[in-house]
């Protein structure tokens, strides 16, 4: 079975594998120190626990090379650690919940939303075709209520509090959180009630001696929509409603956008999964946009990715195609004025007029990997008779056709190099390149035509 889904028209494999663990640290029976990591978790060996540490989809291949290299910097083996993308790992959760688990005031006659073949999209800043997205959830509404406090109590006053209170910060955001999982905007003339730390009105009163805090909500002009008193702050409705705007209208926004697009014309259900999902005002708002589209949210949904990565830590072969985000390729030499590429001009060292920097694709933007399966293979040559060694530097591209690797849409993100040492055959040595897509990461591996010989390394292949 085959279900087409999520952030980047993922393809799930059906079969469900019982092999792989991921596990916390469980104490054995009996007094124990707590500190002693040796007496914890005695019956689970190292060797046989499998780590998952999700990452979201609109990170850069950079963002996601470093959070990997940081696990291993902590003791993680290579081959015990699993990236996985935030909202694939949500929706493997959904697809094995019951219905009850994922319906959340919705209709129930779609249940079979997640049968083979169907079509649904993933709310976590994805889309059916790539991973994409921005900036734009419940941290968004989170810094707008920042913007409301500091246009209060000044700027020098919150910038204080911000650098010098983090505890007091947890505090306010964790409050604020759940005001915006119950707070619906529907009910007229009600209020919202916010604590807020104490140690906010003490600044404010440190850097304005002398001035009530209700001097400074007039002087905002928001003496109508704001009180404060001690450490409660009540907002009017609207005041509440405008802290969400700017989140909602980027959302709503590029939801409409993709809903929009062909590969999504047939799209069945929307999966709403992360806290800020669990948010009423933000449901309403993407029914207006999805129209007949069903809305799903499971229950616990900022829960869903780290449910939904026990079960990619036990089913890690789960996913069984993506598409590609970038075009992948390698930096090469072409016969000057081949495609129109004549802007790096040189003559080599046999004296062949060339052009240099050229983007050789190996897997384009946009097309169908099958993880595990899919390979590429292309051939070089090496680039002038008494060349010793060939080396290939691997670029990635959000563009579908890059020219040059020097283009604004490309990337460095590796490269290897294979030792050709004997240059008895001149021009006609080289190497086939093959690219594998293995799951997280793309390994190349380059062969000498001639020798035999192979070299291969790893490159990130997550979003």
């Amino acid at each position: 079975m085959k279900i087409r889904s999520d952030v980047e028209n993922t393809r799930w494999k059906g079969n469900v594998c019982n092999k792989g663990y991921i596990s916390c640290d469980r104490l054995p029976e009996g007094p124990h120190d707590g500190n002693d990591k040796k007496n914890r978790a005695v019956d689970v060996p190292e060797s046989e626990i499998r780590w998952v540490v999700t990452v979201p989809a609109i990170w850069t291949d950079p963002a996601k090379q470093m959070m990997r290299e940081a696990a291993e910097k902590a003791g993680i083996a290579r081959n015990q650690l699993i990236l996985a993308l935030e909202p694939e790992t949500a929706s493997m959760l959904c697809k094995h919940l019951p219905a009850f688990h994922l319906l959340s005031g919705d209709r129930t006659d779609k249940v079979e939303t997640f049968r083979s073949g169907s079509k649904y999209i993933v709310f976590d800043s994805g889309e059916i075709h790539a991973a994409n997205g921005g900036d734009w959830g419940g941290t968004k509404v989170d810094e707008a209520l920042e913007e409301l406090l500091e246009s209060i109590v000044g700027k020098a006053a919150f910038e204080h509090f911000r650098a010098n209170e983090i505890p007091s910060i947890i505090d306010l955001h964790r409050n604020f959180e759940v005001k915006k999982k119950t707070f619906t905007g529907k009910d007229v003339g009600t209020k919202t009630t916010l604590t807020v730390p104490h140690s906010l009105l003490e600044l404010f009163t440190a850097y304005n001696p002398g001035k009530p805090i209700a001097y400074a909500i007039e002087m905002n002009h928001c003496s109508t929509d704001v009180e404060w008193k001690h450490d409660k702050v009540r907002l009017s409705q609207n005041k509440t409603l405008s802290l969400f705007e700017q989140s909602f209208k980027h959302i709503t926004d590029h939801m409409s956008d993709i809903l929009s697009k062909p590969e999504v014309k047939d799209c069945e259900a929307i999966l709403m999964v992360g806290g800020y999902s669990e948010c009423p005002l933000l449901q309403d708002a993407i029914r207006n946009v999805a129209g007949d589209i069903c809305l799903i949210i499971p229950c616990d949904a900022s829960l869903a990715v780290l449910k939904g990565a026990m079960i990619n830590g036990h089913c890690p072969n789960t996913v069984s195609e993506r598409i590609c985000k970038y075009t992948y390729g390698v930096c090469s030499r072409f016969s000057f004025g081949r495609d129109e590429c004549d802007k790096y001009r040189l003559v080599d060292e046999d004296g062949v007029v060339m052009c240099a920097n050229c983007f050789s694709i190996l897997a384009k933007r946009g097309s169908p990997v099958k993880i595990g399966e899919s390979s590429i293979t292309r051939s070089f040559t090496v680039g002038y008779s008494g060349a010793k060694y060939i080396t290939f530097i691997m670029y990635a591209s959000i563009a579908a056709s890059p020219r040059y690797v020097t283009d604004d849409s490309c990337q460095k993100i590796g490269q290897m190099t294979l030792l050709m040492p004997d240059t008895s055959l001149g021009n006609d040595r080289g190497a086939n390149v093959t690219m594998y897509f293995g799951g997280s990461e793309i390994e190349l591996t380059a062969v000498d035509k001639h020798t035999g010989r192979k070299i291969s390394a790893c490159f990130d292949f997550l979003g």
